[in-house]
């Protein structure tokens, strides 16, 4: 109940201290991996795979954003992580600020960070704690939405994960409206 109240009171006040502009966002991230089977024949494909890289994981994020000022902004996110290769399911919900390194009209390339929770809804699920950081750019097109690039590295620890700590570096894209 506590957490529950926590995330109201902090949605609240992103709705009530800013009157600026308060932006819906989600992301497709993917982490890459040397593909082990390079050159190798592959028995169903009925072809060599020449693919020097494979797909590891899938992030999906989305959350509100608020613009505090020109360079800096805050928002409260929520995601799913999926790693089939150590059969890893996570729910991300975390806090994470951008702040601007240069904006060009209403193009904008930043540095971000977020810290939060593993949310546990059921047993397949894992619990701990996130922890994200970035570099990213929006891409302004010319509705009020943009495009956005983002090169991210994060950290899940799990309470009940044989080494604790999961590390990965992804590439996101993703639309802000």
């Amino acid at each position: 109940m506590k957490k529950i109240l926590f995330i109201a009171v902090v949605l609240s006040s992103f709705f009530s201290y800013s009157q600026r502009e308060v932006n819906y966002n989600f992301t497709l991230n993917f982490t890459f991996t040397h593909n082990e089977n390079f050159g190798e024949f592959d028995e169903y494909l009925q072809e060599t795979d020449w693919s020097f890289f494979s797909y590891k994981s899938f992030l999906f994020r989305n959350g509100l954003e608020v613009e505090l000022n020109r360079l800096v902004s805050a928002g409260i996110n929520i995601g799913l992580d999926w790693h089939p290769d150590l059969d890893v399911l996570a729910i991300p919900y975390y806090l994470d600020t951008k702040i601007a390194i240069s904006e060009v009209d209403d193009d904008k390339f930043y540095v971000s960070g977020g810290i939060g929770k593993l949310l546990k809804i059921s047993n397949a699920f894992d619990k701990g704690n996130y922890f994200k950081i970035g570099l990213g750019y929006h891409i302004a097109t010319e509705n009020s939405n943009s495009f956005i690039l983002n090169l991210d590295f994060h950290q899940k620890e799990f309470t009940e994960f044989e080494n604790g700590k999961l590390n990965s570096l992804s590439i996101g894209f993703g639309m802000l409206f």
